[in-house]
């Protein structure tokens, strides 16, 4: 159990701060339009979050790989601490402005990228020491941070109504201590800390460098980018308008939503247990298929209910393989001392691209219809996703370095 303990704890606090990241996002909005009344204020304060949040995640590498990842897990989570908190005791007390608003909403978002990163830098070593899988481990922490971000946004929901949105933002509080804590007590594995000579850009560069240089992760950057912005087209645009032009039902959203993260969450433990077995440029190429566009035919076919739910459960099922695998051969293949800037450089195009995929769908949905958009987006996805089949350079995924010792734990 003393092997196994950082790896608990690293997953316990993966679910936690990933919930409390998705109330974050449903609370700060909902706060803002209720006590101020103002979409352009909500509208600002909400930009702010995001800007912190892209600027963060392709910044913060460096400091990572220089200061170590647990350390800065640990001060990225107490700081979303203070500025989640700060916001609804400012405005209990001293009355909280339109400038300060934006402030506390910009350091929350810049507090999230270090802090995910940092502990995804910590994953390969709390695994080794559990002496588990790599697949098997990151099957669990993808499924963790799935059940957070599922479980986060109709808690959130719910909390707002019992105890309003003030009350759950310092609840939002509570759960990033609660992550700290788990790091800085339970987790003590070896880190490759950066060491090479050069100041923060040069350091920033050689990871930046190491993107372009690696074809296969500069592929796996590409291909989840576009899958990520046509994923948000589908969420944010495309799903609303089929729920409440087709069906006339915003429960049925939430069923979908409901259902495609359940299937998801099965499938991240599914791929956890038996991954090992599989190969993986086959699982991520066939689940990549399944996950992407029959999601778009099935709205643009208009089955039952029941049906479109199972499909959507199944499509669920194939997408909770993607991570897992995709982290894997990160892990695998990315040196120790260069993941925090590879990691932060791809997650920070996969957030820039997002927006751009949501603002797609509606200016085709309001040109073209929601059925010729639905087609649209699945035929691109369908495209995308047969990247991973036509270009050889995917087959790299399955290439396996020369295992390196287990980390053993560093003494308290």
């Amino acid at each position: 159990m003393g092997r196994r303990l950082p790896l608990v704890a690293l997953l316990g606090a993966f679910g936690i701060s990933h919930a409390g990241s998705v109330m974050t996002l449903l609370a700060i909005p909902w706060f803002v339009f209720q006590t101020t009344g103002s979409g352009v204020q909500t509208g600002v304060v909400t930009a702010a979050e995001t800007v912190g949040l892209l600027a963060s995640s392709i910044l913060s590498g460096p400091v990572i790989d220089r200061v170590g990842a647990r350390g800065i897990s640990v001060l990225a989570d107490i700081a979303a601490v203070i500025a989640v908190g700060t916001i609804p005791l400012a405005d209990a007390t001293v009355g909280l402005s339109l400038p300060l608003l934006t402030v506390l909403a910009g350091l929350a978002g810049l507090t999230r990228a270090p802090g995910d990163t940092a502990k995804r830098v910590l994953l390969p070593g709390a695994i080794a020491l559990a002496r588990t899988t790599l697949e098997r481990g990151s099957g669990a922490a993808d499924a963790m941070i799935r059940l957070g971000r599922t479980l986060g946004a109709p808690l959130a929901g719910t909390m707002i109504m019992v105890i309003g949105a003030p009350g759950v933002l310092l609840l939002d509080a509570a759960t990033f201590l609660v992550a700290a804590l788990l790091i800085g007590v339970c987790v003590r594995v070896d880190e490759a800390v950066l060491t090479e000579s050069g100041g923060y850009f040069g350091w920033l560069a050689t990871g930046l460098r190491y993107v372009r240089r690696d074809r296969l992760i500069l592929a796996i950057i590409g291909t989840v980018t576009m899958m990520n912005a046509l994923d948000a087209g589908l969420n944010a645009v495309l799903q609303p308008a089929f729920a409440a032009t087709v069906r006339g039902s915003s429960v049925l959203l939430g069923e979908l939503m409901g259902v495609f993260g359940l299937g998801a969450a099965a499938g991240s433990v599914i791929y956890g247990w038996l991954g090992s077995r599989w190969s993986r440029w086959p699982t991520f190429a066939v689940c990549a298929l399944l996950a992407g566009a029959p999601r778009f035919l099935l709205l643009w076919m208009e089955p039952s209910v029941p049906l479109l739910l199972f499909g959507f459960f199944i499509c669920g099922l194939a997408a909770g393989s993607l991570n897992p695998v995709l982290v894997t051969v990160e892990l695998d293949r990315i040196p120790a001392h260069l993941r925090a800037r590879v990691l932060g450089a791809g997650e920070a195009g996969v957030l820039a691209m997002m927006p751009v995929g949501a603002l797609v769908a509606g200016v085709l949905l309001d040109g073209i219809g929601l059925e010729a958009t639905l087609l649209a987006f699945a035929a691109v996805y369908a495209v995308t996703t047969l990247c991973p089949v036509a270009f050889r350079v995917w087959r790299q995924m399955d290439e396996r370095p020369i295992p390196a010792p287990a980390p053993q734990p560093v003494a308290v």
